[in-house]
């Protein structure tokens, strides 16, 4: 049988652009290694199939466009204190895009961890 788990929890959504880079790699992949570096709890990254930001130029997926400025979503969720520590840690990264942060319900199922017995 499977561990439920209930409680409250910050999400945060990272909005970046497909094409951003950072240090020669895709930005995306770059948050992704930091949020691995700070052991967060999991990520989901999320390509868009097409998105506007503050120049209001529809970018979609069709063929002249599958390959450069799609909209790409880094979502995670973990407990307030370690995602407000480092949402800083963003900001010499990102130079065009957007964090939301929100308090979510969550509910997650474990296995339950088979310790030996003495």
């Amino acid at each position: 049988m499977n561990e439920k788990h209930m409680g409250k929890r910050l999400r945060a959504r990272i909005t970046v652009s497909s094409a951003e880079r950072y240090k020669e790699k895709p930005l995306f992949r770059a948050i992704v290694r930091k949020l691995e570096e700070h052991r967060i709890f999991g990520a989901t990254v999320i390509r868009g199939v097409g998105g506007f930001g503050s120049k209001a130029r529809f970018h979609t997926d069709k063929l002249l466009s599958l390959m450069t400025n799609l909209p790409v979503i880094i979502e995670f969720v973990d407990y307030g204190e370690r995602i407000r520590d480092l949402l800083p840690e963003f900001d010499p990264m990102i130079s065009k895009g957007m964090i939301t942060v929100e308090e979510v319900e969550v509910i997650f199922y474990r296995q339950p961890s088979k310790r030996k017995s003495r």
